[in-house]
């Protein structure tokens, strides 16, 4: 059965979606865009381009929810003119009508980039599409836990709900998996900063860094698989 959700707009004035079942929201409420730019482009991707000398980023996501970090990343690809391969996982999709609700659009400078969010959200599920010669993005409508592939990752982008919401997906065995989805030197970061998870991803093999949070969260996580 698919969760009812209503969008709320951030404090940064950009919308998130909110479900109440979970008591969830997509994003902080203290701002989609900045939270997305501050943990996943800053603390992750560009960390990784700061340190690799890849000339391509493996992505993977794990939550596409509204498309806004698949999107950032696209965006910081171009800007840095570094190829990325992005295979996103996604439980539950959002409808179209939820998809046009969302009011990301007006963030970004449309003259600057191939194609508009608009035009990125609705690129088809199960294939991958070359958006650019720097981007190529690959949505899979999957539980992570049934998540069966034989490519490894340079980086994950671990966004699930918080712990109380899907414990599940923040087990020891879901840190396992994604050490054996990286790569040696692969980064794994998250918003998350909880002390169970923290000991997951450093009984899985990684060494784990606490860092400062975006607003409004004094802490995240970033692992390395050694």
């Amino acid at each position: 059965m698919k969760p009812v959700r209503h969008q709320i707009i951030t404090d940064d004035g950009s919308s998130t979606l909110r479900i109440e079942d979970l008591k969830e929201t997509y994003h902080s409420r203290h701002g989609a865009v900045v939270e997305s730019k501050f943990v996943y482009i800053n603390k992750g991707f560009e960390y990784w381009l700061e340190k690799s000398p890849a000339k391509i980023c493996r992505i993977m996501e794990l939550g596409y929810g509204t498309g806004l970090m698949a999107y950032l990343t696209f965006l910081s690809s171009q800007n840095q003119k570094v190829a990325s391969e992005y295979v996103s996982l996604e439980a539950f999709p959002l409808s179209d009508t939820e998809m046009e609700g969302l009011n990301y659009i007006q963030f970004f400078d449309k003259e600057k980039s191939l194609l508009s969010f608009n035009d990125f959200t609705i690129l088809p599920w199960e294939k991958q599409h070359s958006v650019s010669s720097f981007f190529y993005l690959t949505k899979k409508e999957v539980k992570f836990e049934n998540f069966v592939t034989s490519s490894k990752f340079d980086l994950i982008f671990y966004d699930a709900f918080g712990a109380h919401a899907q414990p599940e997906l923040w087990s020891e065995e879901c840190m396992l998996k994604c050490y054996n989805l990286l790569n040696d030197g692969g980064v794994w970061v998250s918003y998350c900063a909880k002390g169970s998870v923290r000991r997951g991803l450093e009984k899985a093999g990684f060494e784990v860094t606490r860092l400062p949070g975006p607003p409004g969260k004094r802490e995240m996580l970033r692992a390395i698989k050694l």
